[in-house]
C-alpha cells in the first residue's frame, strides 16, 4: 500500500462507515435544534464542530490546490462564518470531503509528498471531532447504535 491509498481509505473512512462511524453518518438526519444543542455554555455544538471541520479542511485544500486561503481575521474557528443554515453546512462537509478524497486520488505523488503529514493529521483531525459529535448525540439521546458505536 503507498501513501496515496493510505491517505485516500483515511478520506474514504470520513465518509462512509468502515470500522468506526464516518463524520457524514455522524451528522446524517440531525435537525438544526439538534445541531445547535449544547450540554452546558463550556461545550460546542455539532453545529459549530462542523464549522470548525469545514474551516480546516477547507483552508488545507486551498493550501494544497494553491488556491489562497483568505485572511483569517477572526481565531474563533467554530463560528459559522458564512451564515449557513445546518442544511448547508452538512452539503459544504460533504462537498470538501468529496473534494479531499478525488484530490488526493488525482494528485501526482510528488505533491502528495509534500504534505502526506498535514492531510493524514487533517483524516484524524476529522475522526477526533466526529467522536465528539456522536458523544453529543448520545447526551440527547439521539443516536441509535445501530448507526455505527453502542454502549
Amino acid at each position: 500500500m503507498n501513501v496515496k491509498d493510505v491517505l485516500v481509505a483515511q478520506l474514504n473512512a470520513n465518509l462512509e462507515n468502515t470500522w468506526f462511524v464516518a463524520l457524514l453518518n455522524s451528522i446524517e438526519g440531525l435537525t438544526e435544534e439538534q445541531a445547535q444543542w449544547k450540554p452546558d455554555d463550556t461545550a460546542h455544538s455539532i453545529s459549530e464542530i462542523v464549522n470548525h471541520l469545514i474551516f480546516y479542511n477547507q483552508r488545507y485544500l486551498n493550501r494544497f490546490n494553491n488556491v489562497p486561503n483568505p485572511k483569517n481575521e477572526d481565531s474563533n474557528t467554530f463560528k459559522n462564518r458564512d451564515g449557513m443554515n445546518w442544511n448547508d453546512k452538512v452539503k459544504r462537509i460533504y462537498d470538501i470531503m468529496a473534494e479531499w478524497k478525488n484530490t488526493v486520488e488525482e494528485a501526482e505523488p510528488i505533491n502528495l509528498e509534500k504534505m502526506v503529514a498535514e492531510i493524514a493529521h487533517l483524516t484524524l483531525h476529522t475522526t477526533y471531532h466526529t467522536g465528539q459529535i456522536i458523544y453529543i448525540r448520545k447526551l440527547q439521546d439521539n443516536w441509535d447504535s445501530k448507526d455505527g458505536v453502542s454502549g
